[in-house]
């Protein structure tokens, strides 16, 4: 038997809640990791905790009833639309504590690889650098580095992650469906042609499949990835109190402030 691994499959939820329970996780870890699995009730942009904030056309959100929040993690702007998005929360004691940012985000990301496989997806590793730097870009999707997953050369998953006091946290996207042009359309008016060019980087499930996967499914095979590679067993569990009531907190005070959202 492996590692048990608490698995949260929830569902939809508004952007300050889904990034106040993925913090709370976080703060609360101690010597259990947590797998969640959810999605949106609206269609999000979520950007990255670094990323300014000037990188996105505001007035264009607002016209596509786009919401927006920042992630307590690094990267880049995702849009949440058709996509599976996860949370991983590792304990930070042995392996864990002694691996670095590159070779934790490889092992995690091995997983994500192993469930796409499952799925009957080519999916491949990057080892390095690409030799032919990617035109910059505020989307995570359209920046590829190492140890990322890719399909067909392009990139369908996208995660970052950040270091708690006693915990990992990586958020995470996989596309199940990609539309270049609402994408761009996001963008401030002065940031579209550089990231243009960078469009064609991105991939999606349906351009591998063929036709578009069900959420559920994706999750079972990214999930059952994740316990073949890392040599966990998942089992089905609930948020505690404690958990419920620190997400709340976050989520009115700090995920819908323009202080917070704004902050750079």
């Amino acid at each position: 038997m492996g590692l048990a691994v608490r698995l949260l499959m929830m569902g939809a939820s508004d952007g300050p809640t889904n990034m106040g329970v993925d913090e709370a996780l976080a703060r609360f870890c101690r010597d259990q990791a947590v797998l969640r699995f959810y999605s949106w009730e609206a269609s999000t942009l979520s950007i990255g905790y670094f990323q300014r904030a000037g990188d996105i056309d505001l007035d264009a959100c607002r016209r596509s009833s786009i919401c927006l929040v920042r992630r307590p993690t690094g990267g880049r702007a995702v849009l949440h639309e058709q996509d599976l998005t996860y949370s991983l929360v590792l304990p930070l004691c042995p392996p864990w504590r002694e691996y670095s940012i590159a070779e934790s985000y490889r092992q995690i990301n091995a997983g994500l690889q192993r469930g796409l496989e499952l799925l009957g997806v080519q999916a491949r590793m990057t080892i390095g650098l690409p030799r032919v730097p990617c035109p910059p870009s505020p989307f995570c999707f359209s920046a590829v580095a190492r140890h990322e997953v890719l399909v067909g050369g392009k990139k369908v998953s996208g995660s970052a992650q950040r270091r708690f006091p006693a915990a990992l946290l990586q958020q995470g996207s996989i596309l199940l469906d990609f539309n270049p042009a609402s994408l761009l359309d996001l963008l401030h008016p002065k940031k579209r042609a550089a990231a243009a060019g960078s469009i064609a980087a991105i991939g999606s499930l349906r351009e591998a499949l063929g036709s578009l996967p069900d959420r559920l499914e994706v999750g079972a095979a990214i999930r059952e990835g994740f316990c073949r590679e890392m040599g966990i067993e998942c089992v089905d569990g609930t948020l505690e109190l404690e958990e419920i009531k620190l997400a709340g907190q976050l989520a009115a005070g700090r995920y819908v402030s323009d202080d917070w959202t704004f902050r750079r």
